[in-house]
């Protein structure tokens, strides 16, 4: 069983937020944020994707050959990994509280810390208390 928090708005629309690490949020990261409406976040992780990008292209030789490629443009390779990893990974830990802010900001009231197998079981048993 896991814990999740129940959030409902005005309007009728209840949420479930699973507490502990976000796979989802770990593993999909901008497209995650946007299905979440975190919109601020997805912009900031397609921003940090595209600057990584262009960086990385403007680094590449004219002509590209593995062999000569020069050793700025292989740290900044690493560096690029390395930054996508550990915004993945914050992703994955702090996924669920920015979550669980965004919808208290547009509205939504806590309404229960429930253990249950699944988000709509935890819907459900926080609607009959």
């Amino acid at each position: 069983m896991k814990n999740y928090n129940v959030y409902k708005h005005a309007d009728g629309k209840v949420e479930a937020v699973k507490q502990g690490w976000s796979w989802p949020g770990f593993l999909f990261g901008a497209i995650w944020a946007l299905v979440k409406k975190l919109w601020s976040v997805a912009a900031i992780l397609i921003g940090i994707a595209v600057l990584i990008n262009i960086i990385s292209v403007m680094m590449m030789p004219s002509s590209y050959d593995y062999y000569e490629q020069s050793t700025s443009a292989a740290a900044f390779g690493l560096f690029g990994n390395l930054l996508q990893l550990g915004i993945a990974i914050f992703l994955g830990v702090k996924g669920n509280s920015l979550r669980e802010a965004n919808l208290t900001k547009r509205g939504y009231a806590f309404v229960a810390n429930i253990n249950a197998n699944n988000p709509d079981e935890a819907i459900s048993i926080a609607l009959k208390q």
